[in-house]
């Protein structure tokens, strides 16, 4: 079935404690889907960081706040703005906030929630939301981090930077903070015909740090369904045992772009279909024939 965000005015779219674990791999929890899995975890910001690096270097430079579409580069989002004096701000659906001037980055956000908030002032870490966060909570990259209201759920929809125009990225991954359960947090992808290309695991970090981000090779991703943690963080959400409160550091993807269309038949060979949201092809013959008729 099509993954579609709830309807808005502006965007619709068509259709392990001190050790770290590093994986790249062709992973079984993506189906049959060639790709790259990286992941970490561990109890500071330098134990993930090697793996972190790795997965932005996979996509090149840091594209920041330019308007798209552009080549090649990645995106980033740190929720970082206004440092430390920064006061917590709540976001409503869609926080389209990181596709609007002056961050134009091409992330729209919805939950099924009450709307979004990125913490601060005059408590860090979500001391806002419940009193023992901060001492739970930490940082990838100070002193600012991010969560849904009302939900463990967000779904974050891809656009060309700056444009309502809905576009897709090859790469998506996530820095979360206090994973303490083995199945709790995740993230599951869904490719430009709005099927899921599978579901991958964060793991573990008992008031540490983790991280997952998935690189596909014949896959293009319109969509990003991340669940953190099985409880929303509230007053009465206090963490620990079965309850696994999680919040949302970095997030890095591949230049949100629109591919397509093919202009030569090998384009269409191994593979090659599947890639172009722009227009997207059932098969390779309907790619091969569009090459040849314009239709």
């Amino acid at each position: 079935m099509t993954q579609r965000p709830p309807s808005s005015a502006n965007y619709a779219v068509p259709l392990i404690a001190a050790a770290l674990l590093a994986l790249t791999l062709t992973c079984p929890a993506i189906g049959q889907t060639p790709s790259l899995v990286y992941s970490a975890a561990g109890a500071d910001p330098t134990s993930i960081a090697p793996v972190v690096d790795a997965f932005r270097n996979l996509s090149g430079t840091n594209n920041g706040n330019l308007l798209g579409p552009l080549p090649m580069g990645r995106r980033e989002i740190n929720w970082d703005g206004g440092g430390v004096p920064a006061p917590a701000t709540v976001f409503p659906v869609p926080m389209t906030t990181f596709n609007s001037a002056p961050t134009t980055r091409g992330a729209v956000f919805f939950t099924p929630g009450t709307g979004f908030e990125i913490s601060g002032q005059p408590g860090p870490r979500f001391h806002d939301l419940n009193l023992l966060y901060p001492s739970i909570l930490t940082t990838f990259s100070a002193p600012r981090l991010f969560t849904p209201l009302g939900s463990n759920v967000t779904d974050a929809f891809f656009f060309v930077p700056g444009t309502n125009l809905p576009s897709s990225v090859a790469a998506f991954g996530a820095v979360f903070t206090d994973v303490d359960l083995a199945e709790s947090t995740s993230i599951e992808y869904f490719n430009t015909r709005g099927i899921s290309l599978g579901k991958v695991f964060v793991p573990p970090a008992n008031n540490g740090l983790s991280f997952v981000g998935v690189a596909f090779r014949d896959e293009r991703v319109t969509h990003v369904r991340i669940t953190s943690g099985n409880i929303p963080p509230g007053p009465s959400a206090n963490d620990g045992g079965a309850v696994d409160v999680v919040v949302m550091d970095d997030f890095i993807y591949s230049e949100p772009s629109t591919v397509g269309p093919p202009t030569d038949k090998e384009q269409c060979k191994d593979g090659g279909w599947r890639q172009f949201d722009f227009p997207r092809f059932k098969s390779q013959a309907q790619c091969i024939q569009f090459v040849k008729t314009g239709r």
